[in-house]
């Protein structure tokens, strides 16, 4: 092999680690509570409890509120363009993925963690 084509693969090689370290970095992106995420100011998670009652989808604006208590104890109305996702009542924890705006949290994402179909017995 040349030293250029040596050159070309190492850079190439160079260019995948990158991408895959800051692949992976971002996955481990931590939960926070709204009090944190305010304080960052940019994208985060927060993950809480939801107050079923308080869900509700505006059809005309297309946007789907609820209330959502983190670890602390905060709650914050999350706000989320789109349709809830399908499995949401039954959830027994939400991830909200976004950022505080005033009183609202933004969401991008919502990831719905449902109980286990495997209990013990």
């Amino acid at each position: 092999m040349s030293r250029r084509k040596l050159v070309v693969v190492l850079i190439a090689l160079a260019a995948f680690a990158v991408f895959g370290i800051t692949a992976f970095r971002s996955a481990l992106t931590p939960y926070v509570t709204f009090a944190e995420a305010a304080a960052v100011g940019g994208s985060a998670q927060v993950s809480g409890t939801v107050d079923k009652a308080s869900a509700r989808f505006d059809s005309a604006s297309g946007l789907f509120y609820f209330d959502l208590t983190d670890t602390s104890g905060t709650t914050m109305t999350v706000q989320y363009e789109g349709a809830p996702p399908v499995n949401f009542d039954d959830a027994e924890s939400v991830v909200a993925v976004g950022s505080v705006a005033g009183n609202t949290f933004v969401a991008k994402k919502i990831l719905v963690k449902c109980p286990s179909k495997y209990h013990a017995e």
